[in-house]
């Protein structure tokens, strides 16, 4: 009788063994995988100490440092795809809401701003700033723009955007912002620098 307990360590372990090496390879069961493994691998040693089974609880130990691996490999690719996956959603988000603006403009659009120009009408001022996109990329892009005008100070006077939509890969766009300046802006914006502030892009 006490041999037959003896022996049901190292058939345990097998079990065991067995059953989590074929589950091994599934993500999140898996992680009960890794437990019945350890268990199956301290029955099998517990056979070997009892020197029940040799055969069998030696067969036990290598399936079950097998699934182990197996189990941590599954695991470690898991986490590297996860990981990815979060980096590019991360990128994506930073493109789109203008956190990755220096690397737009570094790789994807070049932004040309020109001279301000208030023309005095009878009743009015026509302003304009002068504002070129080009899309340095291969693919169909759109880019937000968002320049400011600041006084010699580095205060900020006010701000516009460009909207520069479906742009073909190389395709240039030439745009005019500050075109509606109040007249409380006016005398200021005509000594402004024009600096960019933020760029999107989807």
């Amino acid at each position: 009788m006490e041999e037959a307990n003896k022996s049901g360590f190292a058939t345990a372990g097998l079990v065991l063994g067995i059953i989590a090496l074929c589950t091994s390879f599934i993500p999140i069961v898996n992680n009960i995988s890794f437990i019945l493994a350890l268990i199956g691998g301290i029955f099998a040693i517990i056979s070997l100490i009892k020197k029940a089974s040799q055969g069998m609880a030696i067969a036990s130990i290598i399936i079950c440092v097998i699934s182990i691996f197996v189990i941590y490999q599954s695991q470690k690719a898991v986490v590297n795809t996860l990981n990815n996956a979060v980096n590019e959603i991360n990128d994506n988000v930073g493109v789109v809401t203008g956190t990755k603006t220096d690397e737009i403009l570094a790789n994807y659009a070049d932004v040309t701003i020109g001279n301000f120009e208030a023309i005095k009408e009878q009743y009015t001022t026509d302003t304009k700033l002068p504002v070129k996109v080009t899309n340095k990329s291969n693919e169909n892009k759109s880019f937000s723009i968002q320049i400011e005008a600041v006084n010699s100070d580095g205060s900020r006077i006010t701000t516009d955007y460009v909207y520069a939509n479906n742009l073909n890969a190389g395709q240039s766009q030439e745009f005019k912002a500050f075109e509606f300046v109040s007249s409380d802006d006016l005398a200021a914006i005509k000594n402004a620098t024009f600096k960019i502030v933020e760029v999107s892009m989807y």
